[in-house]
């Protein structure tokens, strides 16, 4: 297999199957042998030597100079790894939150709300830790980040209402943040034809010169391309005019957020920026390449490896420059890549600022975080040549291990690194990290993330910190042999384990003495649990697939698990349908617990239904109270978002378009808006795309200053539900363009509350 190809083929594989990554036991993180595991269930540490802490620059030049000595070593004809810098094996999904503590209630809320009291937040890992998630309420409002788009609804009368609508363009977020009378929003930010942020003047219009944000001039300007994440604060004191206030840009993707003691730890990860490599044609040229290479990596600056921000407001920078000075950046001391892994430390009791970083040379993929320390687990370089021959994919198989770097987030304005270690494996996601008492409880799978392997097991690690290393104190495997983690959660000295490929073995695991762990008890059940969720001292939900004796899965399943008798654990309760699945197995905000009720959305592939359940959890059943939907009511007509259009006007040919669009309606609107119409699907067709010939559409037919807008009906499709809150006696659900009101008693439909947006 080429190498280009298979280094992307093994990047595939590790997203889709959402797992962490790690190191080589030879390389970055083991001194000597890796722990031998134990097919007793303990794994013997000891004469392990772990050296997987960081180490500090000093000054700027020893920075440039590392980075410069390690891409000469591995630099050849074809750039670093074919043009490959190592980039993310895994962006983590599903980074969650619960809502930020309110600072004062907005001027004319009737009283302050308690979350968990009298409205329900984001479903977190840990209490009190928040996430960032795509909606989010004080009780009194509703905000949801749809895209491009922020919307706030007003709750507090009897009837919802849609007060503001901001477009962000140049930004697409599904994380949103909630401070008192400040929203703060992770995007992916890109140009969005010459459009900037909005609105940015007193009149709400964009600044005077071109279209284009400076950050983006600056960041990304035209004939290059880089990733860029941006934290967009907003202003809502008046929610009927959402205002940006400043955004804070920075050149990486977004791996994950949380937020501690009132600021936002925001982890990016940067790879360097392309260098101008030259690639033989043929086998003859390559030692020249090489040559002529390695005399580009020789004269690359700082700015060549080193991310950069701006901070803008208005339209004006008020700060720019490299992301991370180079004292604040660290190396583990085995190489791990050329990407930059920065924890940005963003306050949310003021306005955004340049922010304090801490910075590793290394690829991130999963983040935890307690009340004290944040953790990221960061993998080994894998050169792709390596990995070109199959035979070094199963080396690295049987070596693929985890670094895990701790940095202390108790201080609200910076972010300080402690300590790193390393565990054999991989990890399925943050819920595979938990903190008690001093200790880092880690289950891992052993091998590579990318298959099942007949002779993996899983296990549980224990780290303690020994000044600035991570030391093994604790472990036990022999849980799950050739099958895979699919499920973690930890309840104070416990951990449960979900293994899975024919069967469910559910473990319950003693950590009380964290240096010597024990696996008390095991179940077998048919299907897996996805997501694990406490329910009270001695009980846990999990929702996952039911699955044949064969593995094959059946459709969504919630068990309600017995964990009183850790040596004993039952199954007292199952709920279960035939077919569909839940997005709570892979994204755990999605689910909502509220008093004895468990609320998840499905998505049923047999009967085309989408909706969410509510299950009333006893002590020992499970059962289903109803069912909510989406649905259109009866007779709803769509309204058209702009004006209309005769198809006659616009072609001789109407009927083509109308066979190959059925119900059509096509509209003209304002150049760049992408509006929408409640039950159709949408296609822009800008003038000069080439896409109006396509449908027999004269372009000369389309003003200059608009846009055709062609909107089919999508055949009566019920968007799927994403996220459900209960507000008061109110349980409130959202899907996309759509926010819905069902009372919690009886579950009827209230309100509907439309997002669709128009011109």
């Amino acid at each position: 297999m080429p190498l280009g190809r298979l280094a992307a083929a093994l990047l595939a594989a590790l997203a889709v199957l959402a797992a962490g990554c790690g190191t080589d036991a030879e390389g970055p993180g083991f001194s000597g042998q890796p722990p031998v595991v134990s097919t007793t269930g303990v794994v013997d540490v000891s004469g392990t030597q772990l050296v997987a802490g960081l180490v500090a620059f000093t000054k700027c030049d020893e920075l440039l100079l590392h980075l410069r000595a390690e891409a000469v070593e591995r630099v050849g004809p074809y750039g670093l790894g074919g043009g490959w810098f190592g980039g993310p094996v895994m962006l983590e999904m599903g980074v969650a939150t619960t809502d930020v503590a309110m600072a004062a209630p907005t001027a004319g809320m009737a009283r302050s709300m308690e979350e968990g009291v009298d409205f329900s937040g984001t479903n977190v890992q840990e209490l009190g830790i928040d996430e960032p998630d795509l909606l989010k309420t004080d009780g009194h409002r509703i905000l949801v980040i749809e895209d491009d788009r922020l919307h706030l609804v007003d709750v507090t009368g009897p009837t919802a209402v849609l007060t503001g609508t901001l477009r962000l363009e140049g930004h697409w977020s599904r994380d949103l943040l909630l401070a008192g009378d400040r929203a703060f929003l992770i995007a992916d930010t890109y140009p969005d034809e010459g459009h900037g942020i909005e609105p940015y003047g007193d009149d709400g219009g964009q600044p005077e010169g071109e279209g284009t944000s400076p950050a983006l001039a600056i960041l990304s300007p035209p004939g290059t391309w880089s990733p860029l994440t941006s934290v967009i604060e907003v202003d809502l004191s008046d929610p009927t005019d959402l205002r940006v206030a400043n955004v804070l840009t920075v050149q990486g993707r977004h791996v994950s957020s949380r937020v501690v003691g009132g600021s936002a730890r925001i982890v990016v990860a940067t790879t360097p920026s392309e260098l101008p490599f030259v690639y033989p044609v043929s086998p003859a040229g390559e030692e020249r390449a090489e040559r002529f290479n390695r005399e580009v990596v020789a004269e690359t600056v700082l700015s060549n490896w080193m991310p950069d921000f701006v901070l803008e407001s208005g339209g004006e920078v008020l700060a720019e420059g490299q992301l991370n000075a180079c004292t604040d950046v660290s190396r583990p001391v085995e190489f791990a890549g050329f990407s930059t892994l920065t924890v940005l430390t963003v306050p949310l009791d003021r306005p955004l600022a340049a922010p304090a970083t801490t910075a590793v040379l290394a690829e991130g993929s999963t983040v935890y975080a307690g009340h004290e320390n944040l953790y990221v687990t960061t993998n080994a370089w894998v050169d792709p040549e390596e990995m070109a021959d199959e035979s070094r994919v199963a080396w690295w198989n049987d070596r693929w291990d985890t670094a895990v770097h701790q940095f202390d987030v108790t201080d609200p304005a910076a972010t300080t690194y402690l300590a790193s270690g390393v565990v054999p494996g991989h990890l399925l996601n943050q819920f595979s990290l938990s903190e008690h008492e001093g200790h880092l409880r880690v289950a891992t799978t052993t091998g590579g993330p990318w298959r099942f392997d007949e002779d993996a097991e899983s296990m549980v690690t224990v780290l303690a910190r020994n000044d600035a290393t991570l030391d093994v104190v604790g472990q036990v495997g022999d849980m799950g042999r050739g099958e895979r983690i699919f499920a973690v959660r930890y309840v104070g000295d416990v951990a449960y384990v979900v293994t899975f490929r024919q069967t469910d073995p559910f473990y319950t695991v003693d950590l009380s003495d964290p240096t010597a762990p024990v696996v008390r008890g095991e179940l077998k059940i048919t299907g897996y649990s996805g997501y694990l969720h406490p329910i009270g001292p001695d009980r846990v939900l999990g929702i996952g697939q039911e699955a044949t004796a064969e593995g094959r899965t059946t459709g969504t399943k919630v068990t309600l698990f017995d964990v009183s008798d850790l040596d004993a654990p039952r199954d007292l309760a199952t709920w279960s349908m035939k077919g569909g699945n839940s997005g709570v197995e892979w994204d755990h905000r999605a689910f909502l617990a509220w008093k004895d009720l468990a609320v998840l959305p499905f998505n049923d592939w047999r009967s085309e239904n989408n909706g969410a359940v509510v299950l009333r959890v006893g002590d020992d059943t499970l059962a289903e109270v109803g069912r909510i939907d989406h649905a259109d009511e009866p007779g709803a007509e769509p309204v058209p978002p702009c004006p209309v259009v005769d198809l006659d006007e616009l072609t001789s040919d109407s009927g083509r378009l109308e066979e190959m669009m059925g119900g059509v309606v096509v509209m003209f609107c304002e150049k760049g808006v992408d509006a929408t119409m409640k039950g159709h699907w949408c296609e822009r067709m800008p003038r000069g795309n080439g896409f109006a010939e396509e449908f027999g559409i004269d372009p000369e037919a389309i003003p200059e200053d608009q846009d055709l807008l062609a909107c089919r009906p999508d055949g009566d499709y019920v968007q799927p539900i994403q996220r459900t809150l209960v507000i008061g006696d109110g349980l409130w659900s959202y899907s996309r363009q759509r926010l819905q009101e069902n009372s919690l008693e009886g579950l009827a439909r209230l309100q509907v509350v439309d997002l669709q947006v128009g011109s």
